[in-house]
């Protein structure tokens, strides 16, 4: 069984063998020791393979980068592949993944693994208690990613269930490696996914403020009261935003990079977008994605009709004060004395003032 889109001839090969030819005595010592540990590695391989039996083996091999034997195992067991569909501790494919050894991952994708269980496999996601997690592919190495990124069979938009009280939310890959914030590789991790064009941008969750989720993370989130919930008292917020409220810039950058980002969608998220926004920069940070989120918004027809529509003056003060504050300067927070004045029609006409470009006359009368 080959995985779809994944190439004909699989790795073979045991690449921890060292070149032949030191330069120098120490060198010299270094490469019998390096070639002696990847004998021994390969003793301990065959010797699992002889007394513990294929399944075993297959675990030991992966995890030594053995590739040959792993093509022998199968060969010999094809049935042995089916251990890559199980969790962390039984699934040879995630001891690859989380070792670096990307030629023995590779190939057992080509034998039949699928890259989808490392990216959603349940062995990492949180339980509703909020342990630490065995295993994220936050912690891969960009090269581990791109073995799976690579596999055009790969499902870069699955949902998958983290619990959240007594409902769960549903997330993508990228919106579960934003969340693992303590992840060393999230930022280089996250930015592959969302630059991906398989990967969808216009997504979101719909969080409890009182919830294990968010008390999962030890960042400052805005009040409650300044989100708007849903009917169930959920808080829903998009991709970008997630990125921009667990502190991630390099997605938020990557995202705002993108030309198809929307920031008001799905609907319903623009409020809390705003929101979270408006709260880093109150703290000081994220002054550089001004410019770009700014632009975004005014071009986004779905954005401002939510805020333009929303019952809420604050959202529209909060809109008033992205659009008039100058960003080459850290002046946060404006004199929004004026704003506090507006009334509902007053902010909207105020708004649709700032959304429009100047007319020919005026750039002339101007001048």
């Amino acid at each position: 069984m080959i995985a779809s889109g994944a190439p004909n001839t699989p790795l073979t090969g045991n690449h921890s063998v060292v070149r032949s030819g030191t330069a120098n005595g120490q060198s010299e010592q270094q490469s019998t020791r390096t070639r002696s540990c990847s004998w021994g590695q390969r003793k301990l391989d065959e010797w699992c393979l002889k007394f513990k039996g294929p399944d075993i083996a297959l675990m030991q091999a992966a995890k030594h980068n053995n590739t040959q034997l792993i093509s022998r195992i199968i060969d010999q067991n094809p049935s042995s592949i089916n251990l890559c569909l199980k969790k962390k501790n039984e699934n040879p494919a995630i001891q690859a993944a989380v070792r670096g050894n990307n030629e023995a991952l590779q190939l057992l994708i080509n034998l039949g693994a699928s890259p989808d269980t490392l990216l959603a496999s349940e062995s990492y996601f949180p339980l509703r208690d909020f342990k630490p997690v065995d295993y994220s592919p936050a912690d891969f190495t960009s090269k581990t990613m791109n073995v799976l990124l690579n596999n055009q069979g790969t499902d870069l938009n699955q949902s998958n269930h983290v619990y959240d009280l007594d409902r769960s939310i549903l997330v993508t890959p990228t919106e579960l490696v934003n969340s693992q914030v303590s992840a060393k590789n999230r930022s280089k991790i996250s930015v592959l996914l969302a630059s991906d064009a398989r990967t969808r941008i216009h997504t979101k969750i719909d969080f409890l403020h009182c919830g294990p989720f968010k008390n999962s993370f030890n960042i400052e989130f805005p009040p409650d009261s300044s989100f708007r919930t849903t009917s169930e008292g959920r808080i829903p917020v998009s991709l970008i935003g997630q990125a921009i409220l667990l502190n991630n810039a390099e997605l938020a950058r990557e995202l705002l990079g993108r030309p198809d980002l929307d920031p008001g969608k799905p609907e319903g998220t623009a409020e809390n977008l705003l929101t979270i926004f408006m709260h880093k920069l109150s703290n000081g940070v994220f002054f550089n994605l001004g410019n770009p989120l700014r632009q975004k918004i005014i071009t986004s027809e779905t954005f401002c009709r939510q805020i333009l529509d929303s019952d809420s003056l604050i959202f529209k003060r909060q809109l008033l004060e992205l659009l008039t504050m100058d960003f080459n300067i850290r002046n946060y927070p404006p004199s929004n004395a004026e704003f506090n004045q507006l009334d509902f029609y007053q902010l909207n006409d105020r708004i649709q003032q700032e959304l429009s470009p100047p007319s020919y006359e005026s750039i002339v009368q101007e001048t």
